[in-house]
């Protein structure tokens, strides 16, 4: 959790120093946009790229090895942009760390394989608690910093966030006990993931990845220009747009660690199944939106919804991982959501363009409910392939 919170907070801070930084290398107002799209994109891109890898990695050495190496190559990348001298080695550097991102990522996977069966769900949604905690502290920190110091002089503080991260792991974090020996694999990246492709319900699974990360993340820069628009503000000046914003975080926060409890006990999929309809229809009110105490309490509500979207899907993919090939499994599924990650910025700004604002929520509850199809899919597969799914026994009882 405390690595979850600090490197978090980290990531979110870039967001406050880097169109400060870029400024000071002396872009112009369109480059700073065109170059600020660009250097967000790399950190996901790279992410995709060497998720898969990373997770072949973690089942052969173990996942915390891959954690301290993550978390020093990111503290490294993170210092060196201090002394960068042109966008585009803060392009090259911000690919670079993505990298390294998978510390995050694999401590998720650690507590999802590790938790008792009866108990992922709320370890999850405590994990999720921390992470969005940390979204929520970094953007503040960096704000702060930028009072006293040049933008270039927040990233060692950055840097400063993951080494302690890394310093927890080495620490306090264990990997699992596992009395199996360790096999090197045999078969090469494609060929795992055409067999975990092939493993049902994982297709479906990450394809709900994919819509969940592209809706979300895509959605994140347009709000700002959504909520101006909106009629009745409740204050003068930019507090309407932060309040708003933050709403979501504090309804992930609060609702998170309840969620997980409550699909602990129902089950990971219909949670799932209600949170993208919920999701989808939240998607519709915000098109139909004008003013701005409907738009908060949409996005209080939408924050409700991510609690109990990413989690599900991390909780399900414990359910019908096979043994050995979990950090493959986990790696590929977070591919897929990096890939939604990049896309949906990417093609949110461009059908805004055509479509406008609304036009674009209205297309968020096509994905949505393309991703809630996905969710009642697996239970038909369940319910059809019962006892041939490589699923955990039922209790008795």
């Amino acid at each position: 959790m405390l690595v979850q919170l600090f490197v978090s907070t980290a990531h979110s801070m870039y967001i406050t120093l880097l169109p400060g930084q870029l400024v000071r290398l002396g872009l112009s107002e369109e480059e700073l946009a065109i170059w600020t799209g660009i250097i967000f994109a790399g950190n996901f891109a790279a992410m995709m790229l060497i998720m898969p890898v990373l997770g072949r990695m973690g089942d052969r050495i173990g996942r915390k090895p891959i954690m301290l190496w993550s978390g020093l190559g990111m503290a490294v990348m993170t210092l060196l942009m201090s002394v960068a001298g042109s966008q585009v080695e803060m392009a090259v550097l911000r690919f670079l760390q993505g990298c390294f991102t998978g510390i995050l990522p694999f401590s998720m996977i650690l507590v999802v394989t590790g938790a008792p069966k009866d108990r992922v769900g709320v370890s999850v949604g405590k994990m999720q608690m921390m992470a969005e905690s940390g979204a929520v502290i970094g953007p503040l920190i960096g704000a702060v910093l930028l009072i006293f110091l040049q933008p270039r002089f927040g990233f060692p503080v950055m840097s400063a966030f993951i080494l302690t991260a890394t310093i927890f792991v080495w620490k306090f974090v264990q990997d699992p006990r596992d009395t199996r020996p360790r096999v090197e694999p045999t078969t090469n990246l494609w060929q795992d993931f055409r067999e975990i492709w092939r493993t049902k319900p994982f297709p479906q699974l990450m394809l709900s990845a994919f819509c969940i990360n592209f809706c979300l993340i895509g959605t994140a820069p347009l709000l700002g220009f959504f909520i101006e628009t909106a009629d009745g503000h409740w204050w003068h000046g930019g507090f309407n747009v932060g309040f708003a914003l933050s709403v979501t975080s504090l309804a992930v926060i609060l609702c998170s660690p309840f969620l997980g409890k409550l699909s602990d006990r129902i089950g990971a999929l219909p949670m799932l199944t209600v949170a993208t309809l919920l999701a989808a229809v939240l998607s519709a009110a915000q098109a139909m939106a004008h003013s701005y105490t409907a738009i908060v309490i949409c996005r209080f509500l939408m924050g409700v919804c991510v609690a109990a979207l990413l989690p599900n899907v991390q909780a399900q993919i414990r359910q019908y991982v096979r043994p050995g090939m979990e950090s493959r499994t986990f790696g590929f599924t977070n591919s897929w959501q990096f890939m939604g990650s990049l896309s949906g910025p990417a093609l949110g700004g461009l059908l805004t363009s055509y479509i406008g604002i609304r036009g674009w929520f209205w297309a968020l509850v096509l994905v949505f409910g393309f991703s809630c199809l996905q969710a009642l899919w697996i239970g038909r597969l369940v319910r059809e392939s019962r006892g041939l799914l490589p699923v955990v026994k039922p209790e008795i009882g």
